[in-house]
């Protein structure tokens, strides 16, 4: 009777201890060949180049509003754009305004500003998609949607430079010595550059 007792409690005890161990997890013999795992390209990718301003808008929503989908992808598209543009159009100004002096110009530097928005927001509600794609439709009956979009940096600068050369009055004009083809070539120059 004791031998069985004795044998119950080491078969118990062992037991016991097993459990609480954790299993040897063995270790790839070779790193994975995907450090990364499963990567994309966005649909409807597009970069930048010294000529154009590229854009991808992206929007998720319903299936059954494939039309709004498409129409917010492209808005954000447009955002993306715009504050590329806004970006290096502010360093413009700026670079521009160092002419103006203190407080002299910032009225003019204002309404340049101004002017320059109007266009852009104007060339951007004219603007066509080179690209549109949509997702699968997800369990929850949501998809996404990609539009992609491209402004000429060209374009942009040509009708800003003429705006302002008709916007401001001649005695602004000369206020910050403004000659519209050199105001057009920094544009050019700087958007161009710009990334």
């Amino acid at each position: 009777m004791k031998k069985i007792l004795t044998y119950s409690l080491i078969i118990t005890a062992l037991a016991l201890t097993s459990c609480g161990t954790q299993k040897q997890v063995a270790l790839p013999s070779r790193p994975s060949a995907k450090p990364f795992g499963e990567v994309y390209s966005m649909p409807c990718e597009v970069y930048d180049t010294p000529e154009k301003f590229m854009a991808t808008g992206i929007y998720r929503g319903s299936s059954y509003q494939k039309g709004q989908c498409r129409l917010n992808a492209l808005e954000n598209a447009k955002q993306v754009i715009y504050a590329k543009y806004k970006h290096s159009y502010k360093g413009i100004i700026n670079h521009y305004s160092k002419d103006m002096g203190n407080n002299r110009g910032n009225d003019i530097a204002t309404k340049i500003e101004r002017e320059g928005d109007a266009v852009i927001l104007a060339i951007l509600n004219d603007v066509s998609e080179t690209c549109i794609k949509f997702s699968n439709v997800f369990d929850d009956g949501m998809l996404e949607c990609y539009v992609a979009i491209e402004v000429l940096k060209g374009e942009i600068a040509q009708k800003i430079s003429n705006r302002i050369s008709n916007v401001l009055t001649q005695e602004e004009k000369d206020r910050i010595d403004f000659d519209e083809s050199n105001f057009r070539k920094q544009m050019e120059e700087r958007m161009k550059n710009a990334k």
